[in-house]
């Protein structure tokens, strides 16, 4: 955490107080349209990692690139691959540093030195910020309405709910947003610490403009394996423990809900997997803010199967996204409806975020319970929806978009 406050990183994935934290940029790429996931990975596949050889260390170590992607192929934000100058992995195994020197650049940088840029330095093998340096402040925020007034929210949800009713499709993810405005930048450093520890079961990320603590991963790839995590089903923490267990497990619309999520992942990723498995009956997770519906999905790429070339992580991620639990089934349906009704852009939120090495090895989450940096940083867009199934209330779907907001209100300071 210390390290966070410190610093502010480009890229970041952390989760238990381990992970990995990137500073600076030595290259980066942008992409944008139904393409942009293979062509992140081309540039990827493209690098060529000249340094000492990463043999056995674990994932994560060695030159990784922070992406995020956008949810829509149509968003009129880009999507992301970045390659930071220094990238700390924090494992069990221990702590390893990489620098990343581009090819052009005429001589090496010490790694101290690139520690030193960031205000930090190694103390007796541990990177330590530089003495005498301050954690950033977190200005003052203000919470304003974002896009549309509450109310359009609300009418969206009883139009899907409608649709529902009516048989065009089983689920529906209606997004909302807000805005928390300061009079002076936002550093995100601070706010991924406070993150970090508030949430620490969740993935705590930054890739680019866009940051958050995740509960959802949607691909995990190390090697032939891969994993993944469906939530879907949502109470608020309020309602405490039992609550959690009679309104998620024994509730009949959020049993469904998750259902229809699950059966979308294992649908999507058959084509690129093998051996998938999905954990049954679904687990409640707990949160801070929220209880969640929860299945892990694990399987072994198909390449591994048929002793062909490796696939990357982001064409994995592709085949994933979007899942039911953000945009609903049957998806084309959905996608098209959230469209019309929901009358805003994404951007990255709820598109595919995390990082990926130079051998293979990735986790991709679901830019959830997050926001995007605007405005030279003095503004930030709160992202949260619902999954909308028939029964489906406008009042308590709006609730819980406010949960689900509440970790980067807190981390902000706001309450609402």
């Amino acid at each position: 955490m210390e390290l966070l406050e410190a610093a502010q990183p480009s890229g970041a994935w952390i989760r238990h107080g381990q992970g990995l934290l990137g500073l600076g940029v030595a290259a980066e790429t942008a992409a944008a349209g139904a393409d942009r996931f293979a062509t992140l990975a081309r540039w990827w596949d493209g690098f060529t990692w000249e340094g000492p050889d990463l043999e056995g260390l674990p994932a994560g170590v060695g030159p990784t690139a922070f992406a995020s992607i956008t949810y829509s192929s149509d968003s009129s934000s880009a999507s992301r691959l970045i390659l930071p100058e220094l990238i700390i992995a924090v494992t069990e195994q221990g702590t390893w540093l990489t620098g990343v020197v581009p090819a052009d650049e005429e001589r090496e940088v010490p790694l101290q030195q690139l520690l030193r840029r960031h205000g930090l330095q190694l103390q007796d093998g541990v990177v330590v910020p530089v003495p005498g340096a301050a954690p950033t402040a977190v200005p003052s925020a203000q919470l304003r309405a974002g896009t549309h007034p509450e109310h359009h929210y609300r009418n969206a949800v009883e139009a899907g709910v409608t649709a529902i009713a009516e048989r065009r499709l089983e689920k529906l993810v209606l997004a909302r947003d807000a805005v928390a405005a300061a009079d002076s930048p936002i550093p995100p450093g601070p706010l991924l610490a406070r993150l970090a520890r508030d949430y620490s079961d969740c993935w705590t990320y930054r890739a680019g403009d866009v940051l958050g603590a995740t509960p959802e991963m949607l691909v995990q790839v190390r090697g032939e394996e891969l994993f993944a995590r469906v939530l879907a089903g949502t109470v608020d923490r309020s309602v405490g423990e039992q609550g959690a267990r009679e309104q998620l497990v024994e509730n009949p619309k959020q049993r469904n809900e998750h259902t229809l999520a699950v059966e979308s992942l294992l649908e999507q990723l058959a084509p690129v997997s093998a051996q998938l498995q999905a954990q049954s009956p679904p687990a409640v997770l707990e949160l801070p803010n929220v209880y969640h519906l929860s299945t892990d999905v694990t399987g072994r790429l198909s390449c591994a199967e048929a002793g062909a070339e490796p696939i990357s992580p982001l064409l994995v991620a592709e085949r994933a996204h979007p899942t039911a639990a953000i945009c609903g089934t049957p998806t084309a349906t959905a996608a098209g409806l959230i469209g019309t009704l929901e009358e805003i852009d994404r951007g990255p939120f709820s598109g595919p975020v995390g990082w990926v090495d130079a051998r293979g090895n990735a986790d991709v989450g679901i830019a959830l319970r997050g926001g995007v940096l605007e405005d030279g940083d003095r503004q930030l867009r709160l992202y949260a929806g619902c999954g909308i199934v028939a029964g489906s209330e406008p009042a308590s779907e709006l609730a819980e978009t406010w949960a689900k907001m509440r970790p980067m209100l807190g981390a902000l300071g706001l309450t609402r």
